[in-house]
Formats: structure tokens, sequence, C-alpha cells
């Protein structure tokens, strides 16, 4: 008779490829994850440095004369390095007596019911653990990570984007709030604000205002759509009526595009969504990469596996779905867990604005 085992780690190269579609869809991890700013990096380590201090020089240094001593740069601030371990993302279903006994049924037709019940769970725990895992990168990019453990412990990681510690050299706090809110589409200037805000990127990071990214939720596009100074930049002779075309509102404003971002993940439990990007605010950030790395990368750590009964470090990235019985309950469980913590390589190249004051 088949065994869980079986169905999440079939011998047959048929039902293999069959289990693949089913749960796998075909689609390599890192492409369902999509989050442009922090891609999933492979590490073999348990811990990572939390705060990364690179500088890039965005001017020239001062000529040196023959002769002539050479200027000294003279940075201001502190740094304390920070060291976490990664967080480990597991959750499970549990497989009850009677769904063991459907799975070894002599009867094809319920045994195959059981089966694909089996593999819906799997798939269901992979992407409530992807979506898991983009919420932490979302968060971190706001510029602080809370992690609540099961047994109550608590832990914040602050990545300092108001400038006050370790990123005590930017020339203005990347948690800039606007004037005016930008629901207000008539007295609200949102090329002004976002003109100063890539300002603030490009002169930390030192890069062209115009390579800088904006994220928003549609609600906030839609303002931008009706913003009265945005339509007033359409045509100064004969202005237009209609609404701006997107590719139009980005050359307006002066920057590299907008990414509209819905996504959220769903509470246990409950139909509750939490967004990873709220109505209230956006997200500006720079290129991708500054000199080849990421400006965030999200580590992909080893993970324990329980496997013919023994426990097994596996250090291959992405998600592991698995069944593992409990012997005292008389049922298997299916569980999904990963090893993951975002670490920001480069805070200057985030800012996170407030948009409803």
């Amino acid at each position: 008779m088949a065994t869980p085992d079986f169905y999440l780690s079939p011998v047959d190269a048929k039902d293999a490829f069959l289990l693949t579609a089913v749960v796998e869809r075909r689609v390599n991890e890192s492409e369902i994850y999509n989050v442009p700013f922090a891609p999933l990096v492979q590490t073999t380590s348990r811990q990572i440095k939390l705060h990364v201090k690179v500088g890039y020089g965005s001017g020239l240094a001062p000529f040196k004369a023959d002769n002539a001593e050479t200027p000294i740069f003279t940075s201001t601030g502190s740094f304390v390095e920070e060291y976490m371990e990664l967080l480990v993302l597991a959750e499970k279903d549990v497989l009850k007596q009677s769904d063991m006994i459907k799975l070894q049924s002599p009867d094809p037709m319920v045994a195959k019911t059981a089966a694909q019940d089996l593999l819906d769970k799997a798939v269901t725990l992979r992407l409530r653990n992807v979506n898991r895992t983009k919420w932490m990168a979302w968060q971190a990019a706001f510029g602080s990570l809370a992690i609540a453990y099961p047994d109550g412990v608590g832990y914040t990681i602050d990545y300092d984007l108001a400038g006050a510690k370790q990123n005590s050299t930017f020339l203005a706090s990347h948690l800039p709030t606007t004037s005016v809110a930008w629901s207000d589409t008539t007295n609200a200037d949102i090329i002004e604000d976002l003109y100063n805000w890539s300002k603030i990127i490009a002169d930390d990071l030192g890069i062209d205002q115009s390579e800088c990214m904006v994220y928003m939720r549609t609600a906030v596009f839609r303002y931008l759509k009706k913003n009265a100074g945005i339509k007033a930049e359409l045509s100064g002779d004969n202005p237009r009526i209609i609404t701006p075309k997107e590719s139009e509102i980005i050359e307006i404003l002066g920057i590299g595009g907008i990414t509209i971002e819905n996504g959220f993940y769903l509470e246990e439990n409950s139909r509750t969504k939490n967004y990873f990007l709220d109505e209230g605010h956006i997200l500006m950030t720079g290129p991708n990469t500054v000199n080849g790395q990421p400006i965030m990368e999200m580590k992909d750590g080893p993970v324990a596996r329980v496997i013919n009964g023994q426990i097994v470090i596996s250090s291959n990235p992405g998600a592991v779905a698995e069944t593992y019985i409990n012997v005292e309950q008389v049922n298997e469980n299916v569980r999904v867990t990963t090893s993951r913590l975002p670490q920001m390589t480069h805070a200057e190249a985030f800012l996170y604005a407030d948009i409803s004051p």
C-alpha cells in the first residue's frame, strides 16, 4: 500500500513528474517569491550580520597637487556589528488516522482522492511559506522587522532608516512624511515629493535620481492618475482632460519606474489579509544592485528534516516539503520548512514614505 512518503517522494518517473506538476507547478521558487530588491541567496551559515555598512562616494575627491598632502576624508558616527540566527519558518498539517486509512485503501479512487488532498496540503503550506518570506523582505525594506516566536519571546531588527545610529552619515532621514496627503489630488505636490525623496537616495547612494523605483498599492497609483499637478504637465499649451498613462507619469516624475504591489498573506485560521505594503505609504528604492551587489538579500540557509525517522540537516535552498510520523498520536505530519532572514546590504537604497499624514 502507498504511504504519504510515496506521494511526496515517488520513485516512479511518471509519478515524480506528476508530483512536480502539482506541487512545484514547474516554476522555480525564486520566480514565485519575486521580490526584486531582495533575491534569495543561499548560505551555509546559521548566523548573518544584520548591518553591513559599505560606502560608495558619489563625488570626486579634491585634486592633489604635485608633492601636496592627500586630503583626509573624515566620516562621523559609530557602527556596531550585530548578528542573528536565521529564522525557521515551518508550518504543518496533521494527517489523522482516517486520512492514513484512506491513503492505503484497496479502492484506487479512494486512495487517489486522499493522495490529492495530501498534495494540496503541501502546495498550500509551500505558498504560505513563500508569502511569509515575502512579508519579511517587505518589512525589512520599511526599516524594521518584528519577530514573534511561538514561546512568546519577541525581537525587533532595526535597520535604522532614520539615520540615528549606524546610518548616521545619511544626509536626511529615509523615513519622510509628505506635508499634504496624496489623497488630496488637488493640492498634493506629488512631483515635488518624489523629487525630494529620490534626491535623498541619490545623494546617499551615489546614483542618478532617474534610477529610483517606486512601489505602491493600486489605490495610491489612482491618486497619481488624478493628481492635478501631474495632469497639468501633460501639455503646457493644450492641457488634456484625459487620465495620464503610466509611461507619461513615470516620465513626468523623472524616475525609473513604478511597480504596483498588492500582495498579502493570510493570518492563521482566518481570512484576514496582511498586505505587504499599505495604502498609507510608498516604498522607494535605488537600483536593485549596486556595483554588482543586491541592495538586500534574503538569506536561505540549512534546515533540519526528518528522513526515515532520523533528523537530517539539508543545505539545499528552497522550501522543503516532508512527512514524518508522530508515533504517540498515530498520525503523520505534512510540513514545509525554510530557514531565512533578510540582510540589508545598502540601507541608503531604501526610503519608506508616509503619504497620508
